[in-house]
């Protein structure tokens, strides 16, 4: 299977992945750790995430899946797609569809996330843009909350100690996960298409503000102690709005959010495609068919508070490996081997 990007394309792939289902839960567990230093905190590893993105872009002809590897990504973007749909179905239950099956809401969004994922794969690519409206809708509401923010909230800066400084870098990269987008799908972006670094910093700029408003807002809008009991801060900010034109803001919010994890889930299933079906393999739609069932079954028997409560303290250090340590790992492997993208082509 073979695609071909433009940078444009590339990014929008990128930035549904990187926000995906995290954007309404990560400031709740960053601000666990890191207080009131949470924004220091959040930008030090948004540079960290500039730099890495240099880096791939200066280095992505090395890097080179083995068949290991190949198999180590495919099950980890196939335990991150399990967490999606377990956080996903949570949220659904707790704010919208209380009295609704679990079984019956996996499979609902499940099967449009694979009736997505069989079609041709400028589907997949392209389905992204028709979320650009509803987040500028969704930054519209948010500043509805102006008045009711407080600044002082945000002070006195660097009272945490160390080890709530290291907690709080580690779950800063939340907002950061899917990094490894970038390295997987470069190669596939036109020959002509070249990111230069002002690119790169644009995009990075453009995803730290969209992460740092959402945090910036559930500092100055709830008491450093609220926060910690809220799993999700930002609806409750939408929730306290009141428009004419809808009852429940938060509601209208949580639709949007379907929508931008379900097309997640889709770029995350294109890159699985890619990586699986490198190779020409009999009946694709068959395999994802038993992928997609595989999802919804196992997703149903994990669906609990407390095994949500486990994913998100832990998930974050699979995050930290899959995205930051193993795609570097491997490209200095294959520097140090001399292997390039056009040799391994050349070889397969």
């Amino acid at each position: 299977m073979t695609i071909k990007l433009t940078k444009v394309q590339l990014f929008l792939l990128m930035f549904v992945m990187q926000t995906g289902f995290v954007y309404t839960s990560y400031q709740n567990v960053l601000i666990e750790y890191g207080g009131r230093d949470s924004t220091i905190l959040f930008l030090i590893i948004a540079l960290v995430f500039f730099l890495q993105l240099l880096f791939f872009e200066k280095m992505y002809k090395y890097f080179i899946l083995n068949r290991f590897t190949k198999v180590l990504y495919l099950i980890y973007w196939f335990f991150y797609i399990i967490v999606f749909v377990v956080y996903i179905t949570y949220v659904l239950t707790s704010w919208v569809f209380p009295n609704t099956p679990n079984s019956v809401l996996i499979a609902i969004f499940l099967f449009v996330c694979f009736y997505a994922s069989v079609s041709r794969p400028e589907t997949a690519i392209n389905i992204g843009v028709v979320l650009l409206p509803m987040l500028v809708l969704f930054v519209l509401f948010m500043l509805r909350a102006i008045p009711n923010l407080h600044v002082t909230n945000l002070f006195p800066l660097f009272q945490e100690s160390k080890e709530s400084w290291m907690m709080g870098l580690i779950y800063a990269t939340y907002a950061f996960g899917g990094a490894e987008s970038f390295i997987m799908l470069r190669k596939y972006v036109l020959t002509g298409e070249k990111i230069k670094n002002k690119v790169l910093a644009a995009y990075s700029i453009f995803l730290t503000s969209f992460y740092l408003f959402s945090l910036l807002f559930t500092l100055m809008f709830f008491a450093l102690e609220e926060i910690k009991l809220l799993p999700e801060p930002i609806l409750y900010i939408l929730h306290s709005q009141e428009v004419t034109f809808v009852k429940r803001l938060d509601l209208f919010f949580i639709y949007i959010w379907l929508s931008w994890s379900l097309v997640a889930i889709v770029n995350y299933v294109l890159m699985m495609r890619l990586v699986y079906f490198e190779k020409k393999r009999k009946s694709p739609k068959l395999k994802l068919f038993i992928l997609f069932t595989s999802l919804g079954i196992i997703s149903l028997f994990l669906i609990r508070f407390s095994v949500l409560e486990f994913f998100k303290h832990y998930v974050v250090y699979l995050n930290i490996v899959f995205t930051f340590i193993l795609p570097i790992s491997i490209i200095i492997v294959n520097k140090i081997r001399g292997r390039t993208i056009s040799e391994s082509d050349a070889s397969a």
